[in-house]
């Protein structure tokens, strides 16, 4: 339901708050759907309705104290979470900070005005106009700066950074090649997100598909698939290649071996390896709004979104995200208007 400006919010709420610390990847029963009161705004704050809710791979180190962003959260607190919001008292379109939650109280400095180009759904702000596409255009221009002609690789490759960063290397002039989870994935990938071609991860020989994709070596990676798929790019880097380690799934999700690399191999090729952390690259934003602004008005970059229905769906949408699961950026529609 709507809530024009001035309407006086509900005397109670849901929220979701964790309810134990999650060993491996998150299970629905982590969390816990309860009511509350609608909060009160203090000095300096205003009371916002939460209608498009981000779920992002970072909220898994909120989870254990290990991201580097965001504070550590304990069994009863609330999960965090960005999300595209109105202001009760004005109406106004915001971004905000409120978490897994229908209402929340912010600083009314926090906000940011929700802007998106003519044409472009309001979501956009939170994927492709968004940190994930922020961490796309990043990781492709400052640190991959792919050739054209060359080959750039990407695992989880039909997800929210995934499915900007194959599009921007394919726009600077590269053979692009996908690396995803299933034979549907792998058909999203080329057909809808404009890779050059695409391999199942899950295929005993994905290895060989991989090689045969890349004739000529990898060029470019950007990582954020598990231990054996870091293993399997790095064996086709060419010489000089560049690798962004992005995202580290097992590492996250704390389960299996974590991702290694390959000393003697990056010694041999003088291959090139980023750590990437997204907050490095803020001066960048200006330029990405701009023109990752630009190509989705111009309907060169059609980035996907994997919709969930209801705040009540989002831990079984955030298992789905630290799973593999998701196939675009993933959204949980908490109200409609």
């Amino acid at each position: 339901m709507n809530t024009p400006a001035g309407m006086q919010p509900p005397a109670s709420q849901r929220r979701i708050v964790l309810a134990e610390r999650p060993a491996g990847v998150p299970r629905e029963e982590d969390f816990r759907l309860e009511t509350a009161e609608v909060p009160r705004p203090g000095p300096g704050e205003v009371l916002v309705r939460t209608f498009d809710l981000s779920l992002d791979p970072y909220v898994r180190g909120t989870l254990t104290g290990r991201n580097l962003g965001h504070p550590p959260i304990a069994p009863g607190d609330l999960v965090p979470g960005r999300a595209i919001a109105r202001v009760l008292e004005t109406g106004a379109w915001v971004e905000a900070e409120t978490g897994w939650q229908e209402y929340a109280a912010v600083p009314a400095s926090s906000l940011s005005p929700l802007s998106v180009p003519p044409g472009v759904p309001r979501t956009a702000a939170l994927g492709a106009l968004g940190t994930p596409g922020l961490t796309a255009y990043a990781a492709v221009t400052r640190l991959m700066r792919p050739a054209a002609g060359g080959t750039v690789v990407v695992s989880s490759a039909t997800g929210g950074v995934g499915s900007v960063a194959g599009r921007l290397a394919a726009l600077a002039g590269a053979r692009t090649v996908a690396i995803a989870g299933g034979p549907e994935k792998c058909r999203v990938a080329v057909e809808r997100l404009g890779y050059t071609a695409a391999v199942d991860r899950h295929d005993p020989r994905w290895t060989e598909a991989l090689a045969a994709a890349c004739p000529d070596g990898v060029d470019g990676y950007l990582h954020m698939g598990g231990g054996a798929v870091l293993e399997g790019v790095m064996n086709l880097v060419s010489p000089g290649g560049r690798v962004v380690l992005c995202g580290l799934p097992e590492n996250a999700n704390e389960v299996g071996t974590p991702a290694s690399l390959p000393a003697g191999l990056i010694m041999r090729t003088r291959a090139v390896v980023h750590g990437f952390v997204v907050y490095d690259h803020e001066d960048l934003r200006p330029d990405f709004l701009r023109e990752v602004g630009g190509l989705l008005a111009q309907g060169r970059l059609n980035p996907l979104e994997d919709v969930h229905e209801g705040l009540e769906s989002a831990p079984a949408a955030f298992r789905g995200l630290m799973s593999g699961r998701n196939t675009g950026k993933v959204i949980v529609r908490v109200a409609r208007g």
